[in-house]
């Protein structure tokens, strides 16, 4: 039920941007030698939606939710965050073929830091990088992307010596996420991403049954640089 909250009250607070920015019909695209048969230019740099996902353009993005424990019993208890995430992302490629798989890969870096609302401890922090695939077509503002990613956090729920979950102050951080990005204008965009995201310590400690957490996450990406 707090997940589904923090999404609807995400959602409605977010709406008016997203009707705001909504443009009022289809785009028009001009004539140019490179073009597919719908009339569309086929590379990414000619799209204004689109213009930025190419090799070397960089985003700054930000993103929060809730993320919620999958398991209980067998030595496991409710272990629920509200995770902030903020990333520097570059793009590694460009987009330079058709079909539903045209895309780019990006990378990002980031860190972590997250408030635990139920279980033990009280917060999680840290760095984290992931490789993200971004399904990039030329004829829309929708953009699904599917990513994975490694990190390590500090974290005081391993103080808590009744339990055998989170057993030392650095725990490693592997995820895996997928989601969608709606792209406003031609720098901005509102995402969405459901996130898979692990924490443990690798047996380096006595204590390590680990989190496995799944949850949703909202926010908002700036492109940056010129289209052209």
């Amino acid at each position: 039920m707090r997940f589904v909250f923090c999404v609807i009250l995400g959602i409605g607070l977010l709406l008016p941007a997203l009707v705001k920015a909504s443009p009022g019909g289809e785009t028009t695209y001009s004539q140019s030698e490179d073009q597919n048969v719908s009339g569309v230019p086929l590379k990414t740099e000619e799209i204004p939606e689109v213009a930025l996902f190419k090799e070397g353009a960089n985003e700054i993005m930000f993103m929060t939710g809730g993320l919620f424990s999958t398991a209980s019993g067998n030595g496991r208890y409710p272990f629920d965050e509200i995770p902030t995430l903020t990333y520097w992302g570059w793009m590694l490629t460009t987009p330079d073929k058709g079909g539903i798989f045209r895309g780019n890969l990006e990378v990002l870096v980031g860190l972590y830091a997250s408030a635990i609302i139920k279980g033990f401890g009280s917060t999680v922090v840290g760095p984290q990088i992931s490789i993200r695939y971004n399904f990039v077509q030329p004829n829309s503002r929708f953009i699904p992307f599917v990513e994975g990613g490694l990190g390590f956090v500090f974290t005081d729920a391993y103080t808590v010596k009744t339990q055998s979950m989170i057993g030392q102050a650095i725990e490693f951080t592997p995820q895996l996420g997928g989601g969608c990005r709606y792209m406003l204008d031609t720098h901005w965009s509102f995402n969405f991403e459901i996130l898979f995201h692990h924490m443990s310590n690798a047996d380096m400690a006595s204590r390590n049954i680990g989190v496995n957490e799944l949850g949703g996450l909202i926010g908002f990406s700036y492109l940056l640089g010129r289209p052209h």
